[in-house]
């Protein structure tokens, strides 16, 4: 017997509107494993079916199912997890019951692709929430040199803040290591090195 759990999970668009046109609330629906058609939909990668449900019809895209998981928690692809993400808003940082977040959920599920975008989202508003002008550990910077080069430092701001989000824009590319050289390596080249600079001048003007 059919339902519009079933047509969800089989992409039959046409059976599940002619469920929504009787019932519009069958949208956010829960089936007895609290199931709803946009999680079968987001589960079986049905796209249009999924923009369909979320866009045209009110559905929920951040909606629990009885384990607390959204539709999110059920990609099994990339495609499927950016069209929730970054086309209908879902929200990748909700935990489920067991305190897991879809990334954690999905990795433990052996889909390591879908699970390595979710954690390249986290990582890359980890990064751009920031300070990009802070010195990695173990660099101690002065206020005092930070006045004084205040005025050299406020382009290359701008700068630095581009390669870092140039740097965090590439999905499971870039690594941990590799901002810390690119923060060691401005600090160096802005602040320290100047630094050393006008202690030598100073040096030969006292000779």
């Amino acid at each position: 017997m059919s339902n519009i759990w079933i047509a969800a999970s089989d992409g039959n668009t046409s059976q599940v509107l002619s469920y929504l046109s009787a019932r519009p609330t069958l949208v956010n629906a829960k089936d007895e494993n609290g199931y709803t058609p946009i999680h079968a939909a987001a589960s079986y990668g049905h796209l249009d079916l999924l923009r369909t449900l979320i866009k045209d019809h009110g559905g929920d895209v951040n909606l629990r199912d009885d384990d607390g998981d959204t539709p999110l928690f059920t990609a099994e692809t990339v495609e499927v997890a950016k069209c929730l993400v970054e086309e209908l808003g879902a929200d990748w940082s909700l935990k489920n019951d067991d305190g897991l977040t879809a990334a954690e959920a999905i990795e433990e599920d052996a889909y390591p692709l879908v699970a390595e975008y979710l954690q390249t989202l986290a990582s890359k508003e980890s990064i751009l929430s920031s300070d990009p002008g802070a010195p990695p550990a173990g660099i101690a910077v002065s206020l005092t040199t930070m006045d004084e080069v205040a005025e050299e430092l406020e382009p290359v701001d701008e700068e630095f803040k581009r390669k870092i989000e140039e740097l965090a824009s590439r999905p499971g590319e870039y690594t941990q290591e590799e901002l810390r050289q690119l923060v060691t390596e401005a600090v160096h080249k802005h602040i320290l090195e100047p630094e050393e600079r006008n202690v030598r001048a100073k040096e030969s003007k006292e000779e």
